[in-house]
């Protein structure tokens, strides 16, 4: 194994805040060099650069050429151009999910991959949460015999400007609202802790909440390939001033047994009346950086020409993009939509 740092491009940071937790990641790794960042938007990249001391670059061309792989956190409808920019340069490419806002470009972006032989991983973070990890070992030993029922959620804040950019709430940058940001990292989490592969979508979606032109709550119902019933909650349905911003919660009830996780478990409640920070009750979580975990294991992938465990594949992200789509079209026209 090659002992030098993996130099890291970053292409895009128009996902603020991810972008922000995977250079904080990436700096503090012994095993990476980060070599620049690029994004037509100052004020995307504004905090990476001031927090960690990352270079602007100008030109993305000449970014990517200096680097071995490039971390991709542009607006979902530019991941194509950015991924596929990457692999003709023979970068590995990790790239924020959804993989895509089509499935024409979800599946350009793995040919363009497999094309250049580069890794193409995708940032489906729930995957190195330990508890994901044991709930993965104890269903595929059997633990809870057959599965007949799968329930996940991923709730969250509404993504309102000026705490987000406004790209976000845009149906042709971002592909949609709710449904499509939150979606994906639930219908992962199902098909790699079980896995078991969608069969059908049925799902409605809406604007309720925040007016932000796009759909802010959603509930997508599943049938598996075996049978088996699930439904996903990935509506931006937190409201000011909760305790906690973002949960991910999945239930597993099979024939001989039922399991339950929910990440905000593993946090401390803490009651703050201090200014300059939140305020009243919060959940500060104790769990494992799943984000620093994830990044560890792309650079290992790198390093070592081989994908790691547990990290997902474009293939993975095609599938998650497949079910977000469904769910769309199954709303539209009031429809069950089959996946395969």
């Amino acid at each position: 194994m090659n002992g030098t740092p993996t130099r890291v491009a970053i292409l895009g940071a128009a996902h603020m805040g991810h972008a922000w937790a995977y250079a904080r990641a990436l700096t503090r790794s012994p095993h990476a060099q980060v070599v620049g960042i690029h994004d037509v938007e100052p004020e995307h990249t504004r905090w990476i650069r001031q927090d960690f001391g990352i270079e602007a670059a100008g030109d993305a061309d000449e970014l990517v050429e200096s680097a071995d792989a490039v971390l991709v956190c542009s607006a979902n409808a530019d991941h194509r151009a950015h991924v596929e920019l990457a692999a003709r340069h023979g970068r590995h490419v990790l790239c924020e999910k959804p993989i895509a806002t089509t499935l024409e470009d979800a599946h350009a972006i793995v040919a363009a991959c497999d094309a250049a032989g580069v890794q193409l991983h995708l940032a489906f973070v729930s995957r190195f949460l330990p508890v994901v990890a044991r709930a993965r070992d104890a269903v595929r030993a059997g633990r809870l015999g057959d599965l007949i029922g799968v329930v996940g959620g991923n709730r969250g804040r509404p993504p309102l400007p000026p705490a987000y950019p406004a790209w976000i709430t845009d149906p042709v940058a971002a592909g949609g609202g709710a449904l499509i940001d939150h979606s994906v990292h639930v219908t992962d989490v199902m098909r790699h802790v079980t896995g078991l592969e969608v069969a059908e979508v049925s799902a409605e979606a809406g604007a309720l909440l925040w007016d932000c032109g796009v759909d802010d709550v959603a509930v997508v119902s599943l049938r598996f390939e075996n049978g088996a019933v699930g439904s996903i909650d990935p509506s931006w349905s937190v409201p000011a001033d909760h305790p906690w911003d973002y949960d991910f919660h999945l239930r597993l009830v099979g024939t001989e047994g039922a399991l339950d996780l929910n990440d905000l478990a593993e946090s401390v409640q803490v009651v703050s009346t201090r200014d300059g920070g939140p305020r009243g009750l919060r959940y500060a979580s104790f769990a494992e950086d799943a984000d620093r975990a994830m990044i560890e294991g792309f650079l290992t992938s790198v390093r070592t020409g081989v994908h790691q465990e547990p990290g997902a594949d474009g293939a993975d992200g095609v599938r998650a993009l497949e079910v977000a789509l469904a769910g769309y079209r199954s709303a539209a026209e009031a429809a069950v939509v089959q996946v395969r």
